[in-house]
């Protein structure tokens, strides 16, 4: 594999409950190799919070490729969501500073 892909998915709680050990999974279509920082948990994300994470798989040098993005917590309350090309979710440009710091939603 030639190069990595890095995601920052923001998860919003907004179902009226804590949810608790919050994993959000990376997933690309021209996966090889296992990356360790393909899967990030959060033990606890409040009602009305949400938080950042940043996610990583290895994937082909200059190919696009889609993605999803999978949220599982404890509670059962699951979400996917898939994109076709991994152009179409922009790029910041930088890593943003609030990886991993739960904030209130606004």
């Amino acid at each position: 594999m030639g190069e990595v892909t890095n995601v920052y998915p923001i998860i919003h709680n907004k179902t009226g409950n804590e949810l608790t050990n919050v994993c959000v999974t990376l997933a690309a279509s021209d996966e090889d190799r296992l990356h360790p920082d393909k899967t990030s948990c959060v033990p606890s994300l409040p009602n009305g919070f949400k938080v950042m994470l940043k996610l990583t798989v290895d994937t082909g040098f200059k190919q696009d490729t889609s993605i999803r993005v999978d949220v599982s917590s404890k509670e059962g309350s699951i979400v996917s969501l898939t994109r076709s090309s991994c152009i179409d979710l922009g790029l910041p440009g930088w890593v943003p500073e609030k990886v991993g710091i739960l904030e209130p939603i606004p």
